[in-house]
C-alpha cells in the first residue's frame, strides 16, 4: 500500500555505510565541536535538489527536513510522539479529526513565521506523492495561524489517521505553494470520489492523473536554498558529507547545544565500521556486522552500545509467477531445506536472532498477538532435508547425479538477490546459497547495485528469488501490509482497497499470492482484506485478524522468515556527553530529534 513511500526501514534498517572525510580531532572539544554521524535515509549527492520529495534529495530529516511530531516506534505506546512543529494535537472520539495546535515560536531559517498554511499546502503536495491517500485524509481546515484541522475522506475508518497525519513533512508554502495551482484542493476532491457515477469517476481517474503529474513536477524542484524549520540548516555539501549549521530562528533553539553537524555519506557497512572503531562517528546508527567489529569498536571506551526494541525481520521472498516458486510445496521444500541458525550465525551475529516460526512478524511481537493454541497449529519448517525431498519427489522433481531437475526436466538454478553494501544480506544469500547447493539446487547471490534500483526491479517483477524486509513495526497493519500491501497487489485509494493482480506491472504486485486462501482450520481467507481492517480497528480488536494473517503466511510461505533484527546502535562520548540512552523511544529517533529536547551537550575543552 502506498504507505511505504514513508517507510525507509529505520528506514529501510540497511541504507547504510559512509565515505571517508576529514573528521578534525579526536579528542574532547568544545562548545564548536562538529556532531558527527552517518545519514542513512539515502545518499548524499550533490547534484540532487534541496527538496525532501526528491527520493535522493539533499533534505535531512530530523536535522533541517521537519515533521509535526516524531514517532516512538514502541510496541508498548504507539501513540507516544515528541513534539516536532506541533505543539499539541488531539483526535476526535470518533477519530475522524485531528486537530493541532503548531509551536508559536516556530520559524523558518528566513525568519519567517511557520503557519497553517505551510501545513495545508504540505498537506496537498502529500497527495501528489500518494502519502496523504495513504491515511485517508480528507480535509484540511485553517483555524488560525497556529491550528489547523485534519479530516477523513468521507467515510473513511483508518485508525491510525492521526498518527499517521503527524508524520507528514512539512515545508514553506512561500517556497512551495507556486508548484501547485490555485485550484489544487478542487482537484484533490474531485480525485477522491469513489462512487458509481460514471461521470464523476471519469472526472475523479482525470484528476487523480493530475496530481501523479504535479507529483512528477514536484520531485523535481530545486530550491536555489534551504530554507529550514528544523534545529539546523544546510550550508554546504560535498560527495562524502552534508554540512548543517544551527538554525537561530529554530523554536526551541536554546534548547540545542550543538553548533554544527557532519552528515556523512555511505556506500556500504564496511566504511561505518572503520569509523566507529576509530571513534570518530559522536552517534552510529543501525549497522549489520560481524563480531569481530562489534569487538574492535567496544575496544574504544568512549564507544557506549545501547540496544533498543525493533520488529523488523530479514526474509527470502518469492515472486509466484517465476516457475518453481508458485507451488506452495515447493517454497515449503526450501523452508526445510534452509538452515536458518546457521545463515545468522554467518550472516547477522550480533544484531540478529534466527526466526523461529514463519508468520509475518517477529517472534518477539508474535509473543503478545498468538495464543499458543493458533501457535500449536503452525510449522516451525526445523532444518530437515529429508523431508524437503520427500515433498519434491511428491510434486514431480527428479534428483540425478546429486542435482535436482524441475518436474519439466530442466536444471534448478536459482539468483538470490540482494543489495550492494548490504553486507548482511549478502553474506545470507552465500550461505543459502551453499545450503542450496549442497542440496542439489545451483543456487548463487546476485547484487544489485542500489536498494533503490533493487525496490524497482521487485515491483517490476524481475527476480524471482531475493531477500526482503517484512514487520517492520509493532503496528501490526504496518508489518502485514509488508506482505499483503503493495507487494501482493493490495492498495488503498481514497480509503477504499484496490486489488491489482500481476498481470499489470505498474501495480507493484511481486509476491503473487491468490486473493482466496483456505486455512488449516478449513476457513477461506483474503489476506490483502484482512490487512486493509486492521487499519479500520484498534490494537485491542485486532488480535483475530493478526492470528488468521500469521497462519496464512506460516502456511502459504510467500517468504521464509530467516533472522529477526535487534536494534544496535553506539554513542561516542569523546567529544559529547548526555545522550538521551534511557529513553528508548527517543533514541529510535534521529539525533536531530535529541537536540531538539535539549540532550547532546558538547564537553568542555581539556
Amino acid at each position: 500500500m502506498k504507505l511505504f513511500k514513508r517507510l525507509s526501514i529505520l528506514s529501510l534498517i540497511a541504507l547504510l555505510g559512509i565515505t571517508m572525510t576529514a573528521c578534525g580531532d579526536s579528542g574532547a572539544n568544545n562548545s564548536n565541536a562538529k556532531f558527527t554521524t552517518v545519514y542513512y535515509y539515502h545518499p548524499i549527492s550533490p547534484g540532487a535538489p534541496k527538496n525532501p520529495y526528491n527520493t535522493t534529495g539533499n533534505s535531512f530529516t530530523s536535522f533541517d527536513k521537519m515533521q509535526l511530531a516524531w514517532s516512538s516506534g514502541l510496541a508498548t505506546d504507539l501513540n507516544k510522539f515528541y513534539p516536532g512543529l506541533a505543539k499539541s494535537w488531539s483526535e476526535s472520539p470518533d477519530g475522524m479529526k485531528a486537530t493541532i495546535e503548531l509551536q508559536p515560536k516556530a520559524k523558518w531559517s528566513n525568519g519567517k513565521s511557520v503557519t497553517a498554511d505551510d501545513v495545508k499546502t504540505s498537506m496537498a503536495i502529500a497527495f501528489t506523492q500518494g502519502t496523504a491517500q495513504s491515511f485517508s485524509l480528507g480535509s484540511v481546515k485553517v483555524l488560525s495561524d497556529k491550528k489547523i484541522e485534519l479530516s477523513q475522506v468521507t467515510g473513511g475508518t483508518y485508525k491510525s489517521f492521526m498518527h499517521d497525519a503527524l508524520q507528514q513533512t512539512v515545508v514553506p508554502s512561500f517556497q512551495y505553494g507556486k508548484l501547485l495551482p490555485e485550484n489544487i484542493w478542487s482537484v484533490i476532491d474531485q480525485s477522491l470520489y469513489a462512487g458509481k457515477d460514471k461521470a464523476k469517476a471519469a472526472q475523479a481517474k482525470k484528476a487523480q492523473d493530475q496530481l501523479t503529474k504535479l507529483g512528477k513536477s514536484i520531485t523535481k524542484f530545486a530550491p536555489k536554498t534551504d530554507i529550514s524549520a528544523g534545529p539546523f540548516v544546510l550550508k554546504r555539501l560535498n560527495p562524502g558529507e552534508a554540512y548543517l549549521v544551527k538554525n537561530k530562528y529554530f523554536y526551541a533553539a536554546e534548547k540545542v547545544k550543538v553548533n554544527s553537524v557532519s552528515l556523512r555519506n555511505y556506500t556500504g557497512n564496511q566504511q561505518i565500521w572503520n569509523y566507529l572503531i576509530a571513534g570518530q562517528l559522536d552517534a552510529t546508527p543501525f549497522t549489520s556486522m560481524p563480531k569481530n567489529i562489534l569487538t574492535n569498536a567496544l575496544n574504544k571506551k568512549t564507544n557506549q552500545k545501547i540496544t533498543t526494541p525493533t520488529y523488523v525481520a530479514a526474509s527470502l521472498a518469492f515472486n509466484q509467477k517465476f516457475d518453481p516458486y508458485g507451488n506452495v510445496n515447493v517454497r515449503k521444500a526450501l523452508a526445510y531445506v534452509i538452515d536458518r541458525e546457521a545463515v545468522q550465525k554467518v550472516a547477522e551475529p550480533v544484531v540478529g536472532k534466527p526466526a523461529k516460526y514463519t508468520d509475518g512478524i517477529t517472534d518477539s511481537a508474535a509473543a503478545d498477538w498468538i495464543d499458543s493454541s493458533v501457535r500449536s497449529k503452525m510449522d516451525g519448517y526445523n532444518h530437515n532435508l529429508d523431508k524437503a525431498a520427500s515433498i519434491l519427489e511428491k510434486e514431480g522433481f527428479k534428483k540425478k547425479n546429486g542435482k535436482w531437475l524441475l518436474p519439466n526436466g530442466k536444471p534448478w538454478n536459482m539468483n538470490i538477490y540482494v543489495v550492494n553494501g548490504f553486507s548482511d544480506w549478502i553474506q545470507g544469500g552465500k550461505v543459502i546459497s551453499s545450503q542450496l547447493t549442497d542440496f542439489g539446487i545451483d543456487a548463487k547471490p546476485t547484487i544489485v547495485s542500489s536498494f533503490a534500483q533493487y525496490q524497482a526491479d521487485m515491483a517490476a517483477q524481475k527476480y524471482a528469488v531475493g531477500f526482503w524486509l517484512n514487520s517492520l513495526s509493532p503496528n501490526m497493519y504496518t508489518a502485514y501490509a509488508r506482505i499483503y500491501g503493495t507487494p501482493d497487489g493490495y492498495n488503498i485509494l481514497n480509503g477504499k482497497l484496490a486489488y491489482y493482480d500481476q498481470k499489470d506491472k505498474t501495480k507493484g504486485n511481486w509476491i503473487g499470492l491468490p486473493e482466496k486462501l483456505k486455512l488449516s482450520t478449513d476457513e477461506t481467507v483474503n489476506p490483502g482484506k484482512l490487512t486493509f481492517q486492521l487499519n479500520q480497528l484498534k490494537p485491542e480488536q485486532q488480535k483475530d485478524i493478526v492470528q488468521k494473517l500469521a497462519l496464512a503466511t506460516n502456511e502459504y510461505v510467500p517468504m521464509i522468515e530467516i533472522w529477526d533484527y535487534t536494534h544496535v546502535q553506539f554513542v561516542n562520548t569523546t567529544r559529547f556527553d548526555n545522550f538521551p540512552v534511557k529513553d528508548e523511544g527517543l533514541m529510535n529517533n534521529m539525533p536531530g530529534v535529541w537536540m531538539a529536547m535539549g540532550y547532546v551537550t558538547p564537553k568542555a575543552s581539556k
